[in-house]
């Protein structure tokens, strides 16, 4: 599954968000956990957030629920 479908059946089928985050990796912070909840939409190329902050979705490492990796960038590499 890629990470753009991964995070679209989270982002609509899932009710409990505040249990998902994704971790980033921010060319100036590091590493950067973004709760889920203020994801607004994902397309083929941007995750797009609630304060109109755009993260191009290459930059995802990981999905964690509840602190616990459900999908990560090197575990689903092809």
């Amino acid at each position: 599954m890629t990470i753009k479908d991964e995070l679209n059946r989270i982002l609509w089928t899932r009710r409990d968000l505040e249990n998902y985050s994704v971790l980033i990796v921010d060319r100036f912070k590091g590493l950067v956990e973004i709760p889920f909840p203020r994801i607004e939409r994902v397309d083929n190329t941007y995750i797009y957030l609630d304060d109109d902050t755009v993260i191009p979705i290459h930059r995802v490492m990981e999905i964690r629920m509840k602190g616990q990796v459900i999908w990560s960038r090197t575990a689903n590499r092809r």
